[in-house]
Protein backbone atom coordinates (compact mmCIF):
# COMPACT_ATOMS: atom_id res chain seq x y z
CA UNK A 1 0.00 0.00 0.00
CA UNK A 2 1.34 3.26 -0.99
CA UNK A 3 2.09 6.03 2.09
CA UNK A 4 -0.56 9.00 1.61
CA UNK A 5 0.51 12.40 3.56
CA UNK A 6 -1.59 15.54 3.33
CA UNK A 7 -0.28 18.65 1.88
CA UNK A 8 2.07 20.12 4.16
CA UNK A 9 0.80 22.98 6.14
CA UNK A 10 1.85 26.87 5.53
CA UNK A 11 5.09 27.09 7.06
CA UNK A 12 6.34 23.80 7.11
CA UNK A 13 8.83 21.91 4.95
CA UNK A 14 6.95 20.07 2.25
CA UNK A 15 9.68 18.04 1.80
CA UNK A 16 8.90 15.89 4.97
CA UNK A 17 5.58 14.75 2.84
CA UNK A 18 5.80 11.26 1.53
CA UNK A 19 3.82 11.38 -1.63
CA UNK A 20 1.78 8.48 -3.07
CA UNK A 21 3.69 6.52 -5.92
CA UNK A 22 2.02 7.49 -8.94
CA UNK A 23 1.42 4.80 -12.09
CA UNK A 24 1.15 7.74 -14.48
CA UNK A 25 1.55 11.42 -15.14
CA UNK A 26 -0.88 14.24 -16.37
CA UNK A 27 0.24 17.70 -17.24
CA UNK A 28 -1.38 20.49 -18.23
CA UNK A 29 -0.61 24.30 -18.62
CA UNK A 30 -3.55 26.13 -17.93
CA UNK A 31 -3.76 29.83 -17.61
CA UNK A 32 -7.98 30.46 -16.86
CA UNK A 33 -9.53 33.50 -17.78
CA UNK A 34 -12.62 32.88 -16.89
CA UNK A 35 -14.42 30.56 -14.44
CA UNK A 36 -14.80 26.95 -15.21
CA UNK A 37 -12.30 27.23 -17.63
CA UNK A 38 -9.93 25.09 -16.08
CA UNK A 39 -12.32 22.23 -15.09
CA UNK A 40 -13.66 22.22 -18.90
CA UNK A 41 -10.36 21.18 -20.25
CA UNK A 42 -9.08 19.44 -16.83
CA UNK A 43 -11.80 16.99 -15.97
CA UNK A 44 -11.59 15.34 -19.19
CA UNK A 45 -8.34 15.14 -19.64
CA UNK A 46 -7.92 13.17 -16.39
CA UNK A 47 -10.69 11.18 -17.03
CA UNK A 48 -9.20 9.66 -20.39
CA UNK A 49 -6.07 9.02 -18.29
CA UNK A 50 -7.14 7.50 -15.75
CA UNK A 51 -8.38 5.23 -18.88
CA UNK A 52 -4.97 4.13 -19.17
CA UNK A 53 -4.87 2.68 -15.75
CA UNK A 54 -6.07 -0.08 -13.59
CA UNK A 55 -8.14 0.60 -10.31
CA UNK A 56 -6.38 1.17 -7.43
CA UNK A 57 -3.57 2.63 -9.63
CA UNK A 58 -2.60 6.29 -8.57
CA UNK A 59 -2.48 9.31 -11.21
CA UNK A 60 -0.28 12.25 -10.53
CA UNK A 61 -2.01 15.42 -12.05
CA UNK A 62 0.31 18.89 -12.47
CA UNK A 63 -1.49 21.99 -13.31
CA UNK A 64 -0.40 25.30 -13.49
CA UNK A 65 -4.13 27.23 -12.25
CA UNK A 66 -4.69 27.03 -8.47
CA UNK A 67 -8.48 27.21 -9.09
CA UNK A 68 -7.89 23.71 -10.03
CA UNK A 69 -7.82 22.63 -6.47
CA UNK A 70 -12.00 22.99 -6.06
CA UNK A 71 -12.41 21.64 -9.21
CA UNK A 72 -9.90 18.30 -8.88
CA UNK A 73 -11.70 17.77 -5.55
CA UNK A 74 -15.51 18.50 -6.43
CA UNK A 75 -14.92 16.02 -9.86
CA UNK A 76 -13.44 13.52 -7.32
CA UNK A 77 -16.03 13.34 -4.85
CA UNK A 78 -18.77 12.95 -8.29
CA UNK A 79 -16.97 10.51 -10.36
CA UNK A 80 -15.80 8.17 -7.46
CA UNK A 81 -12.56 8.44 -7.11
CA UNK A 82 -10.28 9.05 -4.24
CA UNK A 83 -8.14 12.31 -4.30
CA UNK A 84 -5.43 10.73 -2.03
CA UNK A 85 -3.75 14.32 -1.65
CA UNK A 86 -2.92 17.48 -3.16
CA UNK A 87 0.51 19.72 -2.81
CA UNK A 88 0.85 23.24 -3.59
CA UNK A 89 4.72 23.74 -5.48
CA UNK A 90 4.97 27.54 -5.21
CA UNK A 91 5.73 28.73 -8.21
CA UNK A 92 4.87 25.42 -10.24
CA UNK A 93 1.63 24.73 -9.73
CA UNK A 94 -0.35 22.22 -7.89
CA UNK A 95 -0.11 18.51 -7.88
CA UNK A 96 -2.73 15.98 -7.01
CA UNK A 97 -2.51 12.02 -6.42
CA UNK A 98 -5.69 10.76 -7.88
CA UNK A 99 -6.51 6.84 -7.00
CA UNK A 100 -8.98 5.25 -9.47
CA UNK A 101 -11.74 3.41 -8.14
Amino acid sequence: MDTIANSAAPGHSSAMAVLPAAHALLTMKIESESFGSTCALLTPAIKAKLKEIDSGQVLEVRVSDSTAREDIAAWCRLSGNELLTMRDEEHQGLRFFVRKK
